[in-house]
């Protein structure tokens, strides 16, 4: 018999699911909405803390993995209320084992109990880059992320998931996290950027090693999964925060450029970190379309100089002051946010980074309701 987990929501939120689809759409577009949108961007790691469960029950086999998620899925659905449409027919799950880069790589992992693993950078030389390859796309932490896949998919068809009585489909998914920055931090750790200083040569090699296996890797899995071989491939640059304009130039701009050369289409990039310097550079020629994912450190006010208007932006306040209030200090930052970044639409708030584990709901539904009343305010003369 197959395992039953109910979600349930009232009627007169699920109506509501248009509405969220029209507003989400309309910002995308830089048109005029009703107001601005509400994400809560949960991380399964906040989901977990919030329903009292750990790293440990999360990772423990792959059945549990695909449950785990499921229930952070459904107590998202059924506590948060926010623009975020509620899955009406099926939802996708993917093998996690936190932000792991550079997973097709041999190295070495920390398994942390209770937290999320960290890798062992391998190369503690620039030396080292000389005897490094592409790998097989499968190989290193991929291999197991496979076996995961296929467990996971086995596991899903003795699961029986249902949105107020009505089936939900669960379907499984794979695909290459990060981009080649990341990777390339994850080999080399903060030595990637003295290298870059002392030996350049090395490093684009590194660089160009990892951007051929990032590729590798994506093709890998499209085909594995049978999906449209030409998409558009949404990738991260987090690591590359720490470096000046000059060596972003060099070591990222092109193979980020080599790589959406050969996916086209919307460029969707993430950067949590401080990112002021580089805002010029990712707008005029990296050209990303959508800024997921900002992070608090970035000046709102230059994001907003540089970017609004012109790059779809999401992210917003600090989320340590989203998690201690007070509420009416929460509300104020929001619209700072919604006012700033947002005054030429395609701007939806978020918290900057991710959210705190311990926050309360209360303070998440603060963040709609500063988007309600921006949207009341009176418009300056």
């Amino acid at each position: 018999m197959k395992q039953r987990m109910d979600i349930s929501v009232p009627e007169e939120v699920l109506v509501l699911n248009e509405a969220k689809q029209e507003r989400l759409r309309t910002t995308s577009r830089f048109e005029p909405a009703d107001r601005t949108p509400v994400e809560i961007n949960i991380s399964q790691w906040t989901a977990l803390a919030a329903r009292g469960r750990t790293f440990a029950d999360y990772i423990r086999s792959p059945r549990d993995n695909l449950i785990e998620q499921i229930l952070n899925r459904k107590w998202r659905i059924e506590t948060i209320r926010d623009d975020a449409p509620i899955p009406t027919r099926q939802m996708a799950f993917s093998p996690d084992f936190g932000c792991l880069r550079g997973v097709e790589f041999e190295m070495e992992i920390e398994w942390r109990r209770g937290d999320a693993p960290k890798c062992r950078h391998p190369l503690q030389r620039p030396e080292d880059i000389d005897r490094l390859a592409v790998p097989p796309p499968d190989g290193g932490l991929n291999a197991k992320r496979i076996a995961w896949y296929h467990a996971m998919r086995a596991a899903s068809e003795e699961l029986d998931v249902r949105l107020n009585g009505d089936p939900l489909k669960i379907t499984v998914t794979l695909g290459q996290p990060g981009g080649p920055i990341p990777s390339a931090f994850a080999l080399a750790g903060s030595n990637l950027f003295l290298w870059m200083a002392l030996d350049p040569d090395r490093i684009h090699r590194l660089m160009r090693i990892v951007t051929d296996s990032h590729m590798g890797a994506t093709r890998f899995f499209d085909d594995m999964l049978g999906r449209d071989p030409v998409h558009p491939l949404a990738m991260g640059g987090d690591a590359a925060e720490m470096i000046g304009p000059e060596m972003f130039r060099e070591f990222v701009v092109p193979y980020y450029l080599q790589v959406w050369e050969r996916y086209p289409g919307p460029r969707g990039f993430h950067m949590c970190g401080r990112i002021d310097h580089l805002l010029d550079i990712l707008r005029d020629e990296l050209e990303i379309t959508t800024l997921n994912g900002f992070g608090f450190p970035v000046d709102r006010h230059v994001l907003a100089e540089k970017m609004a208007g012109r790059v779809e932006l999401k992210g917003g306040p600090n989320p340590t002051l989203i998690r201690s209030g007070p509420r009416e200090t929460i509300i104020a930052d929001c619209i700072s946010y919604i006012e700033t970044v947002g005054h030429a639409g395609g701007f939806v708030l978020q918290l900057g980074g991710g959210p705190a584990a311990g926050t309360p709901v209360e303070h998440y539904h603060a963040m709609v309701e500063a988007a309600e009343r921006a949207a009341q305010a009176p418009v300056p003369c």
